[in-house]
């Protein structure tokens, strides 16, 4: 089974949301994946989706990325000379769980799953970032319809299919995006979502799949299994079905609502 994770913080995001991946239970785990709404170093360009994927478990992951002359805590930066070293951000999406597949194909299967949007071409920024927990069923027309209006799909994931979905519904308004997807799609699961138009935002809904979030004074984490969330935490009150929690992070502040 997978396990997703997201996580806002006045502070650099990504120490945070590796140490929870690494939390959730990973038997029988070969790939994990994360995503970040931030900027990759000093660079002039504006905030945009950055995603990373691996054909490998986070804890696999992590040990790669970590000094190993230091023990990994929330505090430390990935170390020097790997691509993650100079990303940072006040929000994030991170999953991990078993391959769909082999070959090449499988890692475009991985979470999170990206939409750019219609008549993407290279250079597009991605507009929405979606990991998944559970099961979704969806009839072909929903992809043959988005293929119709020049969505481009990369693998057959369900996820993919929903970041598109997504997409498609935004009309400037994310939480009735959220409501929208959903009401097209069948099947439990619990779900996250980045947007590239709001960049301080983080969003997380559940249908018939468990999610636990909890909060502290510099931060708000969620997930699928409540061993992600590290203690000194304040556990929130649990979502009913259907509800959107929407957390929003800058560098003074982490705040919610449910909506």
């Amino acid at each position: 089974m997978s396990g997703i994770i997201g996580i806002a913080s006045t502070r650099n995001v990504m120490p945070g949301v590796l140490q929870g991946l690494q939390q959730i239970p990973q038997t029988g785990h070969q790939h994990c994946g994360l995503v970040v709404h931030g900027q990759q170093g000093n660079t002039p360009s504006p905030p945009r989706l950055h995603r990373h994927r691996r054909a490998q478990g986070a804890a696999a992951w992590i040990q790669h990325l970590r000094d190993p002359a230091h023990a990994f805590a929330p505090s430390q930066q990935p170390c020097p000379g790997h691509s993650l070293n100079a990303l940072h951000g006040h929000v994030a999406l991170g999953h991990t769980g078993p391959a769909s597949g082999t070959g090449p194909q499988a890692l475009h299967r991985a979470l999170p799953q990206l939409s750019h949007g219609p008549d993407a071409h290279l250079n597009s920024p991605a507009r929405v970032a979606v990991v998944m927990h559970g099961t979704l069923q969806a009839s072909p027309a929903l992809r043959e319809a988005l293929s119709e209006r020049d969505y481009l799909f990369k693998s057959d994931s369900s996820a993919e299919l929903l970041a598109h979905l997504i997409d498609a519904t935004c009309e400037n308004d994310p939480v009735q995006a959220l409501h929208r997807a959903l009401a097209l799609v069948q099947g439990p699961l619990s779900l996250g979502v980045l947007f590239h138009a709001q960049p301080e935002c983080l969003y997380a809904m559940h249908r018939g799949q468990d999610l636990h979030a909890a909060a502290s004074p510099t931060d708000l984490a969620w997930s699928s299994h409540p061993l992600a969330l590290q203690p000194g935490r304040q556990a929130l009150p649990s979502l009913a079905k259907g509800q959107v929690l929407e957390v929003h992070a800058n560098g003074q502040s982490v705040t919610h609502r449910i909506l």
